[in-house]
């Protein structure tokens, strides 16, 4: 590839990543998940502790994320959130780019940076276009996949480190980015035990290295807490509840609703990527088989696409944007055969070859095209919440708390009013999680123990000024009015109904 060539091919991955973002770009554009990383910040700039005065089962990575962006550009400023989305999903492609290179050749770098730009968008905008932890932390992750390529070539204990470092800091950002420490390991031992491109020696050193970075992130973060003195709700609630929440009780036809319905969607709407990568992974494993000479390189890809695969099967949930995880690697698989199939193709009948190349381009096109069209018809329906935020300001000062019943976090991040409780979510006490089965989400019936102790300790200590009741207008939350729950019915006639705006209910404290 010439140098005008490769300037042409990052302008064509960085354009089409504005693009296809550009609906995150208006003011009318949000998604659920914001609210969650919006209003955790907003309490760590309030002086809160994570884990403690504001509690989720995420790990705190993208809380940080968006506690850094408010604290240079402004409180709740998603576009400047979203401004740094499209650099970490520009970046992502163009370090994608270059594995795909390393491992193969300057063309197959090129589609690979090209397919994950496209198809990471290709899906409902809700899960490809907010400002996530799948689009964060691929980040870190192909970084360390490129440092770990790097120190495999020339042995580099400082490289090794780094990578390991880098999982662990995309592990904060996304609990199963821990799986890529098992897929290094397990690169190294190949490159030991079969093609025999490490001694033991050289294996065990650059192990000890990847180990030793991912460890050193984590012990920071551990002992930083250890000062703050939450480092048990840490673990508790990023580590201990999680699992129980990803274990929580589902339903078989449940599970195969979500298969074809999501997981099934997804594969067919990036249908290109998934041929091309899968076709590389059967030519690998097929290499394999016959006992020819495979790369550790290749057996790294087969095993970060393997194993990051399979992490979107954990809940037997399957949301859309668990998926956008596995497309780094399966961009570089698809970026290898895509090259190749090109070449091929190139060289046949000229006629073939057109028809063949208005196929592809429409499959790629076509999704992407699609969902960016429907990203501009749902952005001005993101912000329907907006008159009840409003009046929340109106009748409110800056350091009144307040209580939303629901599962709408934006309410605090957009009126900048702190919560009474802990509970960014009220999910977490009544068990009402967007992707359990109805029969189960309706049973309320928390998978924490000791929540509603927790909501009452801190109801206690600041009571709020206002409630709003967003139960009777969420078909999520229409079987947990707030008198379901003894807890919470018996403070109600502290309050009186001040107001109700599109069936929401706001109530004021006599």
């Amino acid at each position: 590839m010439t140098r005008c060539q490769n300037r042409w091919i990052n302008a064509v991955i960085i354009a089409l990543v504005v693009i296809l973002r550009a609906p995150t770009l208006w003011p009318s554009m949000y998604t659920t998940d914001e609210g969650y990383y919006g209003t955790i910040a907003d309490d760590i700039l309030d002086g809160g502790a994570v884990y403690s005065t504001s509690v989720d089962t995420k790990p705190p990575g993208m809380y940080y994320i968006y506690a850094g962006v408010f604290r240079v550009a402004g409180r709740n400023n998603l576009f400047a959130v979203h401004l740094l989305a499209i650099f970490v999903v520009a970046a992502t492609a163009l370090v994608l780019r270059r594995i795909a290179a390393r491992v193969a050749d300057d063309w197959a770098g090129a589609w690979s940076g090209i397919g994950y730009v496209v198809f990471v968008h290709a899906y409902w905008p809700g899960d490809t276009l907010g400002a996530n932890s799948e689009i964060f932390a691929s980040l870190p992750l192909a970084l360390s996949v490129l440092a770990f390529l790097q120190g495999q070539r020339r042995p580099a204990w400082g490289l090794m480190f780094l990578s390991g470092a880098l999982v662990g800091v995309a592990t904060l950002i996304r609990q199963p980015s821990a799986v890529n420490l098992g897929v290094m390991l397990a690169c190294l031992a190949y490159g030991w035990l079969i093609p025999r491109t490490h001694s033991f020696a050289r294996a065990l050193a650059a192990g000890s290295g990847v180990v030793i970075g991912f460890i050193a992130v984590i012990a920071a973060l551990a002992w930083y807490y250890q000062l703050q003195g939450n480092l048990h709700d840490a673990y508790l609630w990023a580590w201990a509840f999680a699992i129980r929440y990803v274990g929580s009780e589902t339903t078989f036809p449940y599970v195969l609703k979500r298969l074809l319905t999501v997981h099934l969607a997804v594969i067919l709407l990036s249908g290109l990527l998934w041929y091309f990568g899968i076709w590389q992974v059967v030519e690998t494993l097929r290499s394999f088989w016959r006992r020819r000479a495979v790369s550790p390189e290749e057996i790294l890809l087969l095993l970060w696409f393997g194993l990051t695969y399979l992490a979107i099967f954990v809940g037997w949930r399957f949301p859309g944007h668990y998926h956008l995880a596995v497309l780094p690697p399966l961009s570089v698989l698809a970026g290898q055969a895509f090259s190749r199939f090109v070449a091929e193709q190139r060289r046949s009948h000229q006629p073939r070859w057109r028809w063949i190349r208005i196929g592809i381009i429409g499959a790629a096109a076509l999704p992407a095209i699609g969902f960016l069209i429907v990203a501009f018809v749902v952005r001005t329906q993101t912000l329907h919440f907006l008159p009840v935020v409003q009046q929340i300001v109106k009748e409110t000062s800056a350091n009144d708390r307040i209580f939303v019943w629901g599962s709408t976090p934006q309410l605090y991040s957009f009126s900048g009013r702190r919560m009474a409780t802990r509970f960014v979510s009220c999910t977490h006490l009544v068990g009402a999680y967007a992707s359990r089965p109805l029969e189960v989400r309706d049973r309320g019936e928390s998978v924490i123990p000791e929540s509603w102790e927790m909501f009452q300790k801190d109801w206690e200590a600041h009571p709020p000024v206002l409630i709003i009741d967003m139960s009777p207008v969420d078909p999520f939350w229409l079987a947990h009015p707030m008198t379901r729950y003894p807890v919470l019915r018996a403070y109600l006639p502290e309050y009186r109904v001040e107001r109700v705006i599109h069936g929401d209910t706001i109530y004021r404290r006599l």
